[in-house]
């Protein structure tokens, strides 16, 4: 693979799939209990040196261990990971290196295990601070360990916390979200992620939703608990760079940002999945495809499978897709969208359907030439995106 395309590949997720519990909501590649974390990590040491092998030279400037519950397993087993991680790979000074973590499993002697290991970025998985709230997503914490969380990795020397938040959760109503965000924010962290519950096939919250037990939200209550987070935010001096993410100065998620922005990652472990330059395609044996901008590839959900594909020293793939150069500009386009900063259009035909949306308010003028939604736009994102993208295939 040639030095250019190497040099483009900038950043790692590693999956760490065990938890206390499985969540009601959670479609994620994920476990409740940690029997097989030994074996697991092994294969997972195993594997990021076949990537480094096959990717060599990779300089990485974001790591990203998410899970699951990376935080639920023995930090000794995380430091060898990260320290696989440092032997094949390097990491660029200032890296951000991010590790997901529960309430349930955060004291401030792990944190400080953890930021021994390297990691300088903590994700708390607060989701809410109402104890029925927590019941209903099945969470194993309380609201007081959540804001006791944030001030343990504080205390252990983090300088950079996120913490994630669920709204248009049943029976959450508009003043207990305010209240959980005012919550939040009390607690100082550097970065909040607000996300929309939604309802995943497969999931306990699915089944629950299909026999009539639970009974979603509406969309305009989402929506107001959407704006609710924005206004509350912002108040505290939280800059909304993408739709459901809020950061202050210089704390946004750059490992994030690569994916918003269709650069190129590395992915480690079940679940995981790469975004890689086409020049990549012999490193994955993905089939050549003279078309292809870009490889996008992804592992398999089970461990079992996951260890005897490494053991037989096979990189444990479920499958790849060759991304063309109108696959990229659609998703350009999906993804700049949910941006702050917005996208750049070019395109003549979508240029004119983005006119349109522009005159009805839709849409906004952002600094480099560059289109955002409003907050009308934003409201209806999915639709606004689709009229544009549209366009492409016209």
């Amino acid at each position: 693979m040639s030095a250019p395309a190497l040099s483009e590949l900038r950043a790692l997720y590693v999956h760490i799939p065990f938890c206390e519990r499985k969540c009601e909501y959670c479609d994620f590649a994920s476990i409740a209990g940690k029997r097989a974390e030994t074996v697991y990590t092994q294969a997972l040491l195993a594997e990021i040196r076949m990537l480094g092998q096959r990717f060599p030279g990779v300089t990485l400037e974001t790591v990203f261990f998410g899970g699951g519950t990376p935080s639920f397993i023995e930090p000794a087993l995380l430091a060898g990971v990260l320290d696989e991680v440092r032997s094949v790979f390097s990491i660029a000074p200032g890296a951000e290196v991010t590790l997901e973590a529960n309430p349930s499993s955060t004291s401030r002697e792990r944190a400080e295990q953890w930021l021994g290991a390297g990691f300088n970025r903590v994700s708390l998985g607060v989701q809410s601070l109402e104890a029925d709230v927590l019941r209903f997503l099945g969470r194993v914490h309380e609201a007081r360990r959540a804001v006791d969380a944030v001030g343990e990795v504080r205390e252990a020397g983090f300088g950079s916390v996120n913490c994630d938040l669920i709204y248009a959760v049943p029976r959450l109503g508009d003043a207990r979200w305010r209240r959980t965000v005012q919550r939040v924010v009390a607690a100082a962290p550097d970065h909040v992620s607000c996300y929309e519950l939604t309802v995943e096939p497969g999931t306990p919250l699915h089944v629950a939703v299909a026999r009539g037990d639970v009974t979603p939200v509406s969309g305009s209550r989402a929506l107001r608990q959407h704006r609710i987070a924005i206004d509350e935010l912002a108040a505290a001096g939280y800059a909304q760079y993408e739709v459901s993410n809020f950061a202050r100065p210089g704390a946004e998620c750059r490992h994030n940002l690569v994916y918003w922005t269709g650069g190129y990652y590395l992915g480690a472990g079940v679940g995981a999945h790469g975004h890689v330059p086409a020049a990549a395609a012999p490193a994955l044996a993905a089939p050549a495809d003279e078309t292809a901008v870009a490889i996008r590839y992804w592992h398999g959900r089970g461990i079992a499978a996951y260890v005897r594909a490494v053991e037989a020293n096979l990189l444990p793939l479920q499958g790849t897709e060759v991304i063309s150069a109108a696959t990229r500009e659609y998703e350009r386009l999906m993804l700049g969208l949910r941006l702050r900063d917005g996208v750049s259009i070019t395109e003549p035909r979508v240029r004119q359907a983005a006119d349109a949306l522009l005159r009805r308010g839709l849409l906004e003028a952002a600094p480099g030439s560059r289109l955002r939604t409003t907050a009308r736009g934003e409201a209806v994102l999915n639709q606004v995106a689709l009229l544009l993208t549209e366009e492409l295939a016209a």
